[in-house]
């Protein structure tokens, strides 16, 4: 989720998020290991998406794998986006999959849905290379997968104790905190800027990812010892992203002052307020210079200058003053 609460048909509300509620949401393929984000897919809504008769999780998942399928990848997911027609239909693809899933999705086990089970329990049930299996521990938890095993397998939890699972359920436990891993590392150095364009927000977003990536990149693959934090990393790349720039010395008016004004013959005489033709609206230069979050567009504008202002004090300031913005 990309932090957003301007005005856009793409922006979402989801009430678990802690860093973001309000945003664009986005499908993204992380690496489990790394966190390195390898698809990104920006959610545009239940009008514009492609439908499937298999739902939105389905559609969400093949689109990403897309680039990846016939290379015997492995994919975990949870239970928002498992179902056995996704499995089947990914393994028909040479790829593999694990994912935790609800007991009355489609396509499941009947007795999945009645069959009571006692603590350290499992049920397996296997089908056309997909293996579901129901286990309970302090809950029951249901599971799809291709290529794991309903053995137990010794491991340990939280807090450091020996507990038995069953190695799909481990499997699961190790894989799937990829897209988690990734979004730690953005939010360390994303900016937090208000802004009202939509696309500003994805695009530090996209950028500070590929930055991401790149270290990622360096932290696995230079040989060269010591190596730099993350935290260097990131500011190297930045002076190499700069380079050489230097701003030159600007009067501070003249900056204030866009570059199609600065003529003087606005402060000349017989300047008239009139309605901009064909109902058009433009915001008003003088209300818009000292606040740039002002949205409200008018009707009115000065037409020898070509530029919308207020009838009342805004036109008045803007032929009578050399710096019109406070």
């Amino acid at each position: 989720m990309v932090g957003f609460k301007g005005r856009h048909q793409l922006k979402q509300y989801i009430a678990n998020k802690k860093a973001h509620r309000w945003g664009i949401k986005l499908w993204v393929l992380s690496d489990s290991n790394t966190g390195y984000t390898h698809q990104i897919n920006v959610y545009k809504g239940r009008r514009n998406e492609r439908r499937s008769p298999n739902g939105l999780g389905y559609q969400a998942v093949m689109d990403l794998m897309e680039p990846h399928f016939h290379k015997n990848h492995h994919v975990t997911y949870d239970s928002f986006f498992t179902s056995p027609a996704l499995m089947y239909d990914l393994l028909d693809k040479s790829t593999h999959s694990t994912g935790t899933v609800i007991k009355t999705r489609k396509g499941m086990p009947a007795s999945f849905r009645t069959t009571p089970v006692q603590k350290g329990e499992i049920h397996v049930k296997t089908r056309a290379g997909v293996m579901a299996i129901l286990w309970a521990d302090r809950r029951a938890v249901s599971l799809l997968t291709t290529t794991g095993s309903p053995r137990f397998v010794q491991t340990t939890n939280g807090k450091g104790r020996e507990i038995s699972i069953p190695s799909v359920v481990d499997k699961y436990n190790h894989t799937m905190g990829g897209v988690d891993l990734g979004d730690q590392l953005i939010l360390q150095f994303e900016p937090q800027f208000k802004s009202l364009k939509m696309w500003r927000k994805l695009l530090f977003h996209c950028l500070v990812t590929a930055a991401v990536n790149a270290y990622i990149c360096y932290r696995d693959t230079f040989m060269v010892q010591p190596k730099m934090n993350h935290l260097k990393f990131h500011h190297q790349l930045c002076h190499e992203l700069i380079g050489g720039f230097r701003q030159g010395n600007r009067n501070r008016q003249m900056r204030l002052v866009p570059v199609q004004h600065r003529s003087l013959a606005r402060l000349s005489e017989r300047h008239f307020p009139s309605i901009i033709p064909e109902g058009k609206r433009k915001k008003c230069v003088v209300c818009a210079g000292n606040d740039r979050f002002k949205k409200t567009r008018i009707q009115w504008w000065c037409e020898d200058c070509k530029v919308g202002l207020c009838v009342n004090q805004c036109f008045k300031r803007y032929h009578t003053r050399l710096n019109y913005v406070d």
